[in-house]
């Protein structure tokens, strides 16, 4: 009898509905508006493309549950793949556009692609892999690679049969690599749309709605906060006309076009504020910073900028995407939480044994939702250990556990304390890197900083803080006096780095996100000593 009330048909669909239900309802509605490659597609165009492109993948021999890499910009063939490969039933593999050869032999091969798909000018890049297949997008196509609009232009734009389900794998995303080399993690088509469906109702995401998105698309905020959720209510994407961030054009494109979603990384608020002419945007209806910590005197810096706009903090990672979403209400009051467990979403902080902490200590962060990752692909004894059972959960369910170390208050707000790994141990306290950090990127001569634990003779480890001056700061030797005396001032004597570093930027990932560990292996030339500000170079 239970077999009869299921009906398997029911689950057959996947993340491309959103194409098909715009290109139905909004046909003629611009979809992509590629600046960069001078394209524009409305709905019946990119829905009859990525069609295209399956019937492509299909007669190369791309089949179900097989892998397809591909290296692309923000572009509208990165879009199409996408989708054309979640309507077929294959596995896209994005890559990060800054990887070197080696790393993409490593990944491509480790993962086992069949087929990779590139822009022109990273067909060099993929040399040394074993795909049977290469498919090139761009003017150039170089040998031994097929071209990409010839392969669209010789098949049926009509829709295809519809074979997959919501709890099919579709898409292997890079991790982060902060701390080592990246893994491969896998997304069900289901856990998908529902994240995209969480994302439109929390961030009040209106039906054709533009973005301006600069966010990777080969990273999941790119595609889900970036993209799909515009594709989930038929609006418009554009992406932008230059490689490069280039924001006197961002904030151009935005004024001249009134694009009413705006999400993107801390990194880039300093540079969009000083190209700032002073006259506010007015059309931004929703702004989401994500990606690292978005420190108080950065949030200041977007409400100047877009003041009719509702701005959100948005946490996440690649293991379970939505994390936690700080709402409008406590954008500036409270800058150093990450709001509450996302609407998809479920957070328990806890002990070392598993057991849930009293409100306001903090613990393990463990969360739970949707889109809770299939695993890592060939990685059973890494993904054993961020998801698997809390000892005693009478649920019996599997839960992500992410590495960090928060704290969640009386009102559901998360505070995240730091990741467990860069936590500094020294002389017998513990101190939270992010903690050192906030406190000195309140200082006005400091725009950007990170702090780190190196192995120290007295201290065990000692807290040195890298730091990026302002344009205007005093000379190094003075600006370290400076800091030194304002982190015994704002912070407990524990807590003060013993030694300040200097350097023109911090080096970061492909998302904007400090990369500690090669912090770790530097050696500074402008590094400094305390009390005196004595410098140890």
């Amino acid at each position: 009898m239970s077999e009869q009330l299921k009906n398997p048909e029911r689950q057959r669909m996947g993340i491309s509905h959103f194409v098909s239900r715009a290109a139905e309802l909004h046909p003629d509605r611009i979809a992509i508006d590629d600046l960069l490659n001078r394209r524009t597609l409305n709905y019946v165009e990119l829905d009859a493309r990525i069609n295209r492109l399956g019937r492509a993948l299909i007669r190369q021999g791309v089949r179900r549950g097989d892998m397809v890499a591909f290296m692309l910009r923000n572009e509208h063939a990165l879009v199409e793949t996408g989708f054309a490969c979640a309507r077929i039933g294959a596995i896209v593999a994005p890559l990060n556009v800054r990887l070197i050869a080696g790393e993409v032999a490593e990944y491509v091969n480790d993962h086992g692609c069949r087929t990779a798909l590139a822009d022109t000018e990273f067909a060099d890049r993929f040399e040394d892999i074993g795909v049977e297949f290469r498919i090139s997008f761009g003017d150039v196509t170089p040998s031994g690679w097929e071209d990409y609009e010839s392969l669209l232009a010789v098949e049926d734009p009509a829709s295809l049969p519809a074979v997959t389900s919501l709890d099919d794998p579709y898409r292997l995303v890079m991790t982060g690599g902060t701390t080592g080399k990246s893994k491969g993690v896998l997304h069900s088509q289901g856990g998908s749309v529902i994240t995209v469906l969480a994302d439109v109702a929390e961030y009040g995401i209106g039906r054709g709605w533009q973005t301006l998105t600069i966010l990777p698309g080969y990273h999941v905020a790119g595609m889900e906060w970036g993209m799909f959720t515009i594709f989930a209510r038929a609006g418009t994407v554009v992406f932008p006309a230059s490689n490069s961030f280039d924001p006197v054009a961002y904030l151009d494109v935005v004024r001249t076009r009134g694009i009413e979603y705006l999400p993107l990384v801390p990194a880039v608020i300093n540079p969009l504020y000083d190209a700032w002419d002073g006259v506010p945007l007015e059309a931004p209806r929703t702004v989401v910073t994500t990606a690292a910590p978005t420190p108080l005197a950065l949030r200041r810096k977007l409400a100047e900028l877009f003041p009719a706009a509702d701005i959100f903090a948005a946490a996440g990672l690649s293991e379970s995407l939505n994390l936690a979403t700080q709402g409008p209400g406590e954008f500036l009051d409270q800058p150093a939480a990450i709001g509450e467990p996302h609407l998809d979403t479920r957070v328990l902080i806890l002990d070392d044994d598993d057991r849930s902490v009293a409100r306001g200590m903090p613990g393990n962060v463990a969360m739970r939702n949707f889109n809770t990752a299939l695993g890592y692909h060939r990685s059973p004894e890494a993904a054993a250990v961020t998801w698997r059972p809390r000892q005693g959960d009478p649920e019996g369910l599997h839960w992500c556990f992410t590495g960090d170390i928060g704290a969640m208050d009386a009102e559901g707000r998360i505070t995240l304390v730091d990741r467990s790994k860069d936590v500094v141990k020294t002389g017998g306290e513990s101190v939270p890197s992010v903690e050192v950090e906030t406190t000195y990127i309140g200082h006005p001569h400091i725009r950007d900083c990170a702090a780190i634990g190196v192995e120290d003779e007295r201290w065990g480890e000692a807290i040195l803080l890298v730091a990026v001056p302002e344009a205007d700061a005093p000379d190094d030797s003075e600006l370290a006096v400076l800091l030194f005396s304002w982190g015994r001032v704002e912070m407990s004597a524990f807590k003060v780095p013993k030694k300040i570093a200097f350097v023109d930027e911090l080096p970061r990932s492909h998302f904007g996100k400090v990369l500690k560990r090669e912090l770790r292996d530097r050696d500074f030339h402008r590094v400094f000593d305390a009390p005196s500000g004595k410098s140890s170079a």
